[in-house]
């Protein structure tokens, strides 16, 4: 008999976890919004066990917030919470990239490739649909050089900022030729990767941290921003 397999159900607590999130990258959920328990119980039909603990799962990568009186509202972005989130990956991520070049071998360089080559056909032929699709490559170029750095404490550290990170990570896609700036800093990134030149490719990386940096600060200093 020829082996099969099925997909088992998401859990009701990975559901309304994934949910949750979306709503809140995409801009569903506004910054400061109310998030009762109860209700989502109520509509969802389910307990408010998987809800709750949702709930506190997200409280704890930092897109939710609970207050003293256990009001549970969504993350509202600060200019200092900015800052403070890119000091941290500046240092952290650059790092990462300096010893991925030291470190990476020839299939792995060719997986991060990868990701350029795919973002470049999504700007050469750019919609709106694809931007997702722009997101998660942006998302899994930043993830390899993290992972092909083989230092499990840097990656610990970066996964506690990575759900706030992929927040500003979509609001940092906003503006005129956005996307291909990014695409552009990530290029040469990977040409220092590729060359061995660590120092340069720490360089490049802390530039374009830096350059996120500024960009969203502009974002949050001209106008309310918008998620799409």
């Amino acid at each position: 008999m020829d082996t099969f397999s099925i997909e088992k159900p998401l859990r009701y607590y990975n559901q309304v976890y994934n949910s949750i999130r979306e709503m809140i990258v995409k801009g569903i959920l506004k910054p400061g919004d109310s998030i009762f328990e109860a209700r989502i119980a109520r509509e969802l039909n389910i307990s408010r066990s998987p809800v709750r603990e949702a709930v506190r799962a997200l409280e704890k990568e930092g897109l939710l917030e609970i207050d003293e009186k256990s009001r549970i509202t969504v993350y509202k972005p600060t200019m200092k919470d900015i800052e403070d989130i890119y000091q941290c990956r500046i240092v952290l991520e650059s790092l990462a990239a300096s010893l991925t070049t030291k470190l990476a071998t020839k299939l792995e360089l060719e997986e991060i490739e990868d990701t350029l080559i795919k973002s470049r056909g999504y700007l050469e032929d750019y919609c709106e649909q694809k931007k997702d699709r722009l997101i998660e490559e942006n998302a899994r170029f930043h993830d390899l050089i993290l992972k092909f750095s083989q230092n499990r404490r840097l990656e610990k550290q970066l996964s506690d900022l990575k759900s706030l990170s992929h927040y500003y990570r979509v609001l940092n896609f906003q503006g005129e030729n956005r996307e291909w700036n990014v695409f552009f800093e990530h290029q040469e990134i990977f040409t220092q990767i590729v060359n061995r030149d660590y120092e340069k490719a720490c360089i490049a990386m802390q530039n374009h941290m830096k350059n996120d940096l500024i960009h969203l600060k502009e974002i949050f200093g001209t106008s309310k921003p918008v998620l799409l």
